[in-house]
């Protein structure tokens, strides 16, 4: 995952340094601080401390994630690591047995036989989204919704962040793994998480995040197996009506028709079909084509549909019980902002509720009405939005106004905002769950390959990583207008102080002034400049300490990109960097194989429609080739041998088969593992095309700024910088 955004709420790509940000007097400033050492191996040094002995005590609101959180969150990511591999091989799991394979070619069964496994893993994690839903519902305490008058200048709304009060997980809270599986992946889309908390009234479960201590003492410390008492086992039965196994659970899911009938329809029906494209036409409810017909209205029932369902509800929330359209409530900084005091400036980011109330109610109601003869989709109601803002009288009166009836730029952002929590998402949440987890499963898979948990030196290691994570921070903090890009030991501290959203929130803001986002897609193409950055940065801030600490070809390429012979003569970081790199290449315990070390973190990258991604993969190719050229002839003066190009041709995946992916694959690029296809809701994916649905109204954005609900990420900041004005 990564940083985007700045102040103003727009993204750069920041793949060159600014001069007059590049001054001598920010690397000595913590090179003063920083003690420079050669990297050791993150697998070797000093025993660390036991997995039974951890002290799991929240640490102060400013201070980073602590060592032993680290550890039991790694814990968790193991425990995940193998539900998904129990499930994924799981022969004949919903219908889905590998000798769906048999007849084909060999060349098409390599391919095939992970997308059975993954297909499974998808099923079941839809299954376990719908049954966080209820438990979120039914066994986290909730307050008050959030009202508009919440927000008015002399509210305390800018204060809702102390509201809370932490939580005793008791056993009748407490969730099976695989709902709190999806919790983890909701926390580590922080605004998204804080957004749903306020407007739900589940401040409580914000302030309290995950439950260190209980967790770390419910994981095996041998087998990772997640285990629990029979009094939590029945609790979570008897108040949610689910059985604790998701696969005990109803075989079928349960969905409303256009008049708010119950159907029940399967979860999948998929067949194989094409093999290069498998599973794309199942129509169950964790399908691409989900369709369903009601047995007692004959009206018909699809994703489309449920999309402008939850759409109508929030609308009646509004209307009725005064709560806020998702999307209109935090500020571009992330932050709960009340509303000026009256004859000021007026609230921006509440904009569409105004505009709603002023005029689109009934066209709105009329667009969702039209669900039950299947006339209308989510277009529609951009379509509504359009023509609303372009209309000088309506957009005065929303204002209360004579003056102007032009738009504000952060009242074209919260238009993007609202809209982007429908283009992809039915959800009673801000956004599409199972992707969020399926995304995630690529870092978790990252975790369990380097292992760390069974490292001597866990301790240390975990030491070492919080120490880079905040300098990662800091480089946040004084470069707001840039991408930074984390390697994975920093990821796993990132992730870890996030799930503690309130201590993650102060932490933020004291630091940066912003409620940094983790955003969940960006555009591959963007992550291997972005990366290049951070590590150049990284490397002029701390005195010429590398930032990736590992000896694959695609580090080694980058290392390469942003260091020169001049620079090594003249540059004493360029001077040092090379002396830590030399001792790193030198450490036994350091390997090229790039699935056991701490790179780049990628698994948040997403493919795009645009007509120049093909391009940009292609001079990325020859940057990255002639870098690499460059690392080869530097080894072989200095008597190594070359980093290996083809390490990530051939790679084991998640699902246990080996893939092949020559020449052009990197590791920035999206996650292979997903298999975009066979999904409701593509993970590994964004639009960019102009007048795509996922790109919004004319007026508020350009091409791709919305896609995917970008729009909802860090400081309102879009897709390639290209926030309207």
């Amino acid at each position: 995952m990564i940083f985007q955004g700045n102040r103003h709420g727009h993204l750069t790509q920041g793949n060159e340094l600014h001069k007059e940000q590049d001054s001598s007097d920010d690397s000595e400033d913590l090179a003063k601080t920083t003690k420079q050492e050669a990297p050791p191996s993150y697998n070797l040094g000093d025993p660390g401390t036991s997995l039974t002995k951890l002290n799991l005590d929240q640490p102060a609101a400013h201070q980073p994630p602590s060592v032993d959180q680290c550890v039991a969150h790694l814990k968790l990511l193991t425990a995940f690591a193998n539900l998904r591999e129990d499930i994924s091989t799981s022969e004949s799991l919903f219908g889905l047995s590998d000798s769906l394979a048999e007849k084909l070619t060999d060349e098409d069964k390599k391919d095939v036989l992970p997308k059975i496994r993954e297909k499974r893993w998808q099923v079941y994690v839809s299954r376990a989204v719908d049954r966080f839903g209820v438990w979120w519902e039914k066994c986290l305490p909730s307050s008050r919704m959030l009202q508009q008058q919440d927000l008015t200048w002399d509210g305390h709304f800018d204060s809702i962040t102390d509201s809370g009060r932490v939580i005793n997980w008791s056993p009748d809270r407490f969730p099976p793994l695989d709902v709190l599986m999806v919790l983890h992946s909701f926390m580590l889309n922080p605004r998204a998480f804080f957004e749903d908390s306020i407007r739900q009234g589940k401040m409580d479960v914000w302030a309290t995040g995950l439950p260190w201590a209980q967790i770390n003492d419910c994981i095996n410390n041998s087998s990772f197996d997640y285990v629990v008492t029979d009094e939590v086992k029945s609790n979570f039965e008897q108040i949610t009506g689910l059985a604790w196994d998701n696969l005990h659970d109803a075989p079928s899911a349960r969905v409303l028709c256009p008049r708010g009938h119950p159907i029940d329809c399967p979860w999948t029906d998929a067949v194989l079909g094409d093999p290069k494209r498998p599973f794309e036409q199942g129509t169950g409810y964790a399908d691409r084509s989900f369709t369903a017909t009601c047995a007692q209205c004959n009206l018909i029932t699809n994703h489309e549909i449920l999309k402008l369902q939850k759409f109508r509800r929030d609308l009646q929330f509004l209307l009725k019980d005064d709560v806020p359209m998702p999307g209109t409530i935090l500020s571009l900084e992330g932050k709960p902002e009340k509303a000026p005091r009256p004859g000021f400036k007026r609230h921006e980011m509440f904009f569409p509720n105004r505009l709603i109330i002023a005029g689109l109610k009934i066209l709105l109601i009329e667009v969702t009405d039209n669900t039950q003869v299947g006339t209308s989709t989510v277009k529609d109601i951009r379509d509504v939005f359009d023509r609303a803002i372009r209309d000088v009288f309506l957009v005065r009166k929303a204002n209360d106004t004579i003056v102007s009836g032009k738009l504000f730029p952060k009242e074209k952002v919260a238009i993007r905002r609202v809209m982007s929590r429908y283009w992809d998402n039915w959800s009673p949440f801000a956004l599409d769950l199972v992707g969020a987890v399926m995304r995630q499963g690529t870092f978790v898979e990252k975790m369990a390959n380097i292992d760390w948990i069974n490292s001597p030196a866990l301790a240390s290691t975990m030491a070492r990583l919080i120490k880079k994570y905040e300098t990662f921070f800091l480089i946040m903090a004084k470069y707001p207008d840039h991408v930074a890009v984390p390697t994975l030991d920093v990821d796993l501290a990132w992730h870890t102080h996030q799930l503690s959203p309130r201590r993650y929130y102060s932490y933020s803001l004291a630091k940066t002034n912003i409620f940094i986002d983790h955003d969940d897609k960006i555009e591959e193409s963007k992550l291997s400049d972005a990366f290049k950055w951070t590590s150049r940065v990284y490397q002029k801030l701390t005195g010429g300490q590398i930032y990736s600490e590992c000896t694959c070809w695609y580090c080694e390429a980058i290392r390469e990109s942003h260091t020169s012979t001049t620079g090594r003569l003249f540059s004493s970081s360029d001077r040092n960097a090379q002396s830590a790199l030399d001792q790193l290449h030198d450490n036994p315990g350091v390997s090229s194989d790039p699935n056991k070390n701490a790179h780049i973190s990628a698994h948040n990258a997403v493919k795009s429609d645009s007509a120049a991604t093909n391009v940009a993969a292609g001079v990325k190719a020859a940057q990255l080739q002639a870098s690499y050229q460059k690392a080869c002839r530097r080894a072989k003066k200095r008597g190594r041998e070359p980093p290996n190009r083809d390490d990530y041709m051939f790679t084991y995946y998640a699902w246990g088969y080996p893939l092949f992916y020559p020449g052009i694959y990197a590791p920035y690029m999206a996650p292979v593992v997903i298999t975009g296809d066979m999904y409701p809701c593509n993970p590994s994916y964004i639009s960019v095309t102009q007048g795509a649905a996922g790109n919004c109204c004319q007026g508020t954005c350009s091409a791709g700024v919305a896609a995917g609900g970008s729009c909802g990420g860090s400081s309102g900041a879009c897709v390639g910088g290209s926030a309207g004005k």
